[in-house]
């Protein structure tokens, strides 16, 4: 049974009163805060991602339910956030492996970063609706299915754009790592 002056909380939070989510913050925040530290290993990170998770409570306030567990709701939020953020590094990092093939053990720090700038700079020049489409499959980590209903479009559809996304910034991307290795060397 949750205390009952997050009964009282949660009623004043619903009717949008200020100073019960203020309470509510102060109350919660430090315990988010280190949860989502010990994965995600980034303070400002961390700090972003309890931030969002009050704006969420926010704007669900009319939706919270009195009579459950508050604590477990947040955290609950809290723990989707985080994987949420660790899902998209994973997709990120992948993504800047596979179009740079920076598997080099030669290449630098600044060759690297170089090489960053321009795959994301590359995705400027793609067709719109394809940068759209990589872009939410690369930075948001939408699925296929997710993109494909967004924009109401085929599965397969959303595949092949993909795919011609990333061997258009392959394709590029050797002749920029070409000219970098050539400029910084």
């Amino acid at each position: 049974m949750q205390p009952i002056d997050d009964t009282a909380i949660i009623k004043a939070l619903k009717f949008g009163n200020v100073s019960a989510f203020d309470e509510m913050y102060y109350k919660y925040n430090k315990k988010l805060f280190a949860f989502s530290l010990k994965y995600l290993k980034d303070r400002a990170e961390a700090e972003d991602l309890i931030q969002k998770v009050f704006i969420i409570i926010w704007e669900r306030r009319e939706l919270l339910d009195e009579n459950k567990a508050f604590e477990r709701y947040l955290f609950k939020i809290t723990r989707n956030e985080v994987y949420d953020v660790l899902k998209k590094r994973v997709t990120c990092e992948y993504y800047e492996n596979y179009i740079l093939d920076i598997q080099d053990p030669g290449m630098d720090d600044l060759e690297r970063k170089k090489l960053i700038e321009a795959a994301y700079q590359l995705i400027d020049h793609l067709p719109e609706r394809r940068a759209q489409i990589f872009r939410m499959s690369k930075e948001e980590g939408l699925t296929y299915k997710q993109i494909a209903e967004i924009l109401h479009i085929t599965e397969n559809t959303v595949d092949t754009q993909i795919r011609h996304s990333l061997n258009f910034l392959r394709k590029e991307m050797l002749k920029l790592r070409t000219i970098i290795l050539f400029i910084i060397h």
